[in-house]
């Protein structure tokens, strides 16, 4: 066959990131839910940002992927 019918192969996905992304991220809604205006909030939030900006793209469709999964 032809160069294009080659399918890539998915990237490897960690699965104590992914675990960890979900963790923060549940955390994240939870503290908005609470109330969006508190300190709480604010630190769940950037923890949550910084942990999907050291994550690769896998992982990070991953975490997102299982968040909407369970409704957060």
């Amino acid at each position: 066959m032809g160069l294009f019918s080659r399918t890539p192969k998915p990237a490897p996905v960690d699965r104590t990131k992914v675990t960890n992304l979900i963790k923060l991220g549940m955390d994240e809604t939870d503290a908005a839910d609470r109330d969006i205006d508190s300190p709480e909030f604010d630190v769940a939030k950037v923890k949550f940002e910084r942990a999907m900006r050291s994550a690769t793209p896998a992982d990070q469709a991953a975490a997102c992927d299982a968040l909407k999964r369970h409704g957060y």
